[in-house]
């Protein structure tokens, strides 16, 4: 059992679990609320008892972290998935995707609380990425070999810079997804053909990028 100490002031402190997050235990001090995004927030998070413990929210020594919060089953059911969806992309954690911590439970006076906690990515301001559309195909690409598929990407908001990296984020609408992009598969009447995604054949479009 993995627990996570949320620590929004001297007064405020929520301790919530995991039993699918191995036996790590985390402490979190609340920053502050992303605009417009109420159950959103940043933290300082790291881990209980060693040097990336947090000495609190402006310890610029420990991880920034994002924590969205759930209150209601339908919120909670739906961080859950989003859970699934970063733990069939492990591989994707820290390359193409934020690292997740982890999705944890417990109750805030008396009610149901969760949260996701992830690694907050930004890019620095006016920093020069190098042929962002190519890494924004990168990164879809390599989601939907991971199978899923994000399911909100053709704006573009749900794509973030992160150092010289492109990252996805936001997975609330993702689903399980077995690609056969660029495939060659059988068409409904027996020939081959190759096949297409719509997700990835929209963005393709949208970003002149072809793999």
């Amino acid at each position: 059992m993995s627990t996570l100490e949320l620590i929004w002031d001297a007064q405020k402190r929520y301790k919530l679990w995991s039993w699918t997050n191995g036996s790590v235990h985390y402490v979190a001090h609340f920053i502050r609320r992303l605009e417009g995004r109420d159950n959103v927030c940043t933290v300082r998070i790291g881990e209980r008892g060693t040097p990336r413990e947090p000495r609190g929210n402006r310890d610029e020594s420990a991880a920034v972290g994002i924590v969205k919060l759930a209150f209601t089953p339908a919120e909670s059911d739906a961080l859950e998935r989003e859970a699934q969806c970063y733990a069939r992309m492990q591989k994707l954690q820290g390359v193409a995707v934020p690292r997740c911590w982890g999705h944890f439970r417990g109750k805030v006076a008396g009610a149901e609380m969760s949260c996701l906690v992830i690694d907050y990515c930004a890019g620095v301001p006016g920093e020069h990425m190098h042929d962002p559309h190519r890494k924004i195909m990168a990164a879809a690409y390599a989601l939907h070999a991971h199978d899923v598929m994000h399911g909100d990407l053709l704006d573009g908001r749900h794509f973030v810079k992160s150092g010289r990296k492109m990252f996805l984020v936001d997975f609330a609408a993702a689903v399980p997804h077995k690609c056969e992009h660029g495939r060659q598969v059988y068409a409904p009447d027996g020939r081959w053909m190759i096949g297409v995604c719509p997700e990835l054949a929209a963005l393709e479009r949208i970003h002149g990028v072809h793999r």
